[in-house]
């Protein structure tokens, strides 16, 4: 039976009215509704909740409302369990996500109706080598930074591609990003916006003490190792801009390919470029195009 994981950004007000009205919609069309016991109480209505094993087990599809990091948490959860995410935006760019507020009746029709298809996106696995030992292991969608923390000094960091040494860069930091998080925090410090169709990753410093300092777009199949070479102890690294994590002077982080892909539910004729010359249009308030 087609069932719905609902998994809403809880600390946006925004979300409540909206929330109540797509489980009331999908409650009339017959549509079974699940979702985490936590969110379920949180949002008032615990007749909803359930663990994760049985929404992992049941959901066909799941919806979230909120904005890209919402989703991207999202799908973080649920990849390893191969479960299509579709996002309602309710944030800024919404790069991710890929239904608008004022489509929200016809796209809820459509994904009923089973009017979509689902399209996989390389993720990456990010580890924390201590002592020739992995302390620490995550996933990501988007992008794996390590970065100065709050010292204002710059770092230095050896990039090695599949052991070999590649780079040396003195910058404030180094994005490693997936063809999907070529949208974000990459395309921030001057990376390249990649079509996610292309399996590569993104490699980009952060305010590069160099004039010469360019992206690097590499395999998704290569093995990326930094190597921060500092004298203090102020450096992080992120997953996806929400994980963060603590290097130790001498640790090594590597990346790789993710055995999971990214599942999101798209609708029929909708194009990559035409969503991302809309969004890139709401983060240029002069554009009057």
């Amino acid at each position: 039976m087609f069932t719905i994981g609902l998994f809403p950004n809880t600390k946006k007000p925004s979300v409540a009215p909206i929330f109540d009205w797509i489980v009331r919609y999908l409650q009339d069309k017959q549509v079974p509704v699940l979702m985490l016991e936590e969110t379920a109480a949180a949002m008032n209505c615990p007749e909803l909740g359930c663990s994760r094993e049985r929404l992992a087990e049941s959901a066909t599809l799941a919806l979230t409302l909120g904005g890209d990091g919402t989703l991207l948490n999202t799908t973080r959860e649920l990849a390893p369990h191969g479960i299509a995410v579709c996002g309602i935006n309710l944030g800024q760019l919404g790069f991710l996500t890929e239904i608008e507020l004022a489509d929200l009746t016809p796209s809820l029709e459509k994904l009923i109706r089973g009017e979509y298809y689902i399209e996989e996106r390389q993720m990456l696995d990010a580890a924390i080598l201590r002592d020739g030992a992995q302390i620490i292991a995550a996933s990501s969608l988007n992008d794996v930074v390590v970065a100065k923390g709050g010292f204002s000094r710059m770092i230095r960091l050896k990039l090695y591609i599949d052991g070999h040494l590649t780079a040396n860069y003195p910058a404030d930091g180094l994005i490693v990003a997936t063809s999907t998080g070529s949208t974000g925090y990459s395309l921030s410090a001057g990376g390249p916006i990649v079509s996610p169709a292309l399996r590569v990753t993104v490699i980009t410093p952060i305010c590069p003490h160099s004039l010469n300092t360019r992206s690097l777009i590499v395999s998704d199949k290569e093995e990326v190792r930094i190597e921060p070479q500092a004298t203090h102890d102020d450096i992080v690294l992120t997953v996806d801009g929400q994980t963060l994590y603590h290097l130790k002077r001498g640790d090594k982080v590597v990346v790789t390919r993710s055995p999971f892909r990214a599942r999101f539910a798209k609708f029929v004729g909708s194009s990559y470029y035409d969503s991302l010359w809309t969004k890139l249009r709401r983060s240029d308030p002069d554009d009057s195009v």
